[in-house]
């Protein structure tokens, strides 16, 4: 007798279970407060900002292979919409991209021209859904994250406009058929957690696939460096399971001055495998302070040219990214089939 469709789909489900085999993402794939690859291997990121788009490597080619040699396994691409920069081609986003996951890192390109002002929001998602845009991130899907916008909005957005309109914009970007996670910043330029901590739930419930990372920068600038705000904070994201990231950091905040405790915010991610990515790698010159240069002097930009602290984030701390990153055997076959 011929078996029926059920029994022929219940016996192929029975031998993958046997075989310990498990269905394979479309994307990276948030589950719960993790990350996930698409064979389903957890991703906690440990990477470096960079802007790329006021650098004269716009594209990556040489800064890409150099802080890939941190061990990092992603990179969050500073990018501009097309109507802020010339530079910010569908073109030269593909190649940005590419030289990112060539190089064995997952690529978070982010739009920073609406920090601190939430009103240009839908500005921002209007570059993520031109066609030539959509194009390039269909053809990196797999691997990409989308950082909808940087930091946007100053302090005192209030929680129901930010959820109208994060709501908003993840239905706009979703339209265009990406499946992708979306990197939602906080906003109070990117420090205010608690905005986070209250509308994160409703919006990965918002998202079709709730596939949603919700970034605080923690440029929390106190005389004992906000140590107890950091603690308290991470430990809260993971009380309520909320997939946290750590999108900018970096030891000194306003004025240079030295008062962020980065050591405690490492240690903590470390322990709660929550992802996080330095601010920045200094292949284009911090204007405001120097000092958040990881790279400096006549090696700037360079591996080599790793110093003070970012030499200590990258590769020498316990908790730094040479001794806490880990690439998925998927990041792997991607650098290597470059």
């Amino acid at each position: 007798m011929k078996p029926s469709i059920f029994s022929q789909l219940f016996f192929v489900l029975f031998i993958a279970i046997l075989s310990g085999c498990t269905p394979r993402n479309e994307t990276l794939t948030v589950i719960g407060k993790n990350l996930y690859d698409v064979n389903n291997e957890q991703v906690v990121l440990r990477g470096i900002n960079e802007m790329f788009i006021w650098s004269d490597d716009v594209t990556g080619e040489i800064l890409m292979p150099e802080i890939a040699k941190t061990g990092a396994n992603a990179v969050r691409i500073v990018w501009l919409s097309d109507e802020d920069s010339p530079k910010a081609t569908p073109q030269h986003l593909d190649i940005a991209i590419q030289n990112c996951i060539d190089n064995g890192m997952f690529p978070m390109p982010e739009l920073h021209g609406a920090t601190g002002e939430f009103s240009k929001l839908q500005n921002q998602v209007d570059y993520w859904v031109k066609p030539e845009v959509v194009a390039v991130l269909k053809k990196h899907e797999p691997y990409i994250m989308i950082n909808i916008a940087n930091e946007c909005g100053a302090h005192g957005v209030e929680a129901e406009e930010f959820i109208a309109s994060y709501k908003k914009a993840i239905e706009r970007i979703r339209k265009t058929g990406l499946k992708c996670p979306l990197v939602i910043d906080a906003s109070g330029w990117g420090q205010d957690l608690e905005i986070l901590l209250e509308t994160g739930p409703e919006l990965l419930e918002h998202d079709p696939f709730q596939n949603i990372l919700l970034s605080v920068h923690m440029w929390w600038v106190a005389d004992d460096g906000s140590t107890e705000r950091i603690v308290n904070g991470i430990e809260r994201s993971v009380e309520q399971e909320l997939p946290l990231i750590v999108g900018e950091f970096a030891p000194m905040g306003v004025g240079c001055k030295r008062s962020i405790d980065y050591k405690t915010i490492m240690e903590k991610c470390e322990k709660h495998n929550i992802g996080w990515l330095a601010w920045s790698w200094g292949g284009s010159q911090n204007g405001d302070c120097a000092e958040m240069d990881m790279t400096r002097g006549k090696q700037r930009g360079l591996y080599e040219g790793l110093t003070d602290w970012g030499l200590e984030v990258a590769v020498t701390n316990p908790y730094s990214i040479q001794n806490t990153s880990k690439k998925t055997r998927f990041l792997k076959e991607m650098a290597n089939n470059k």
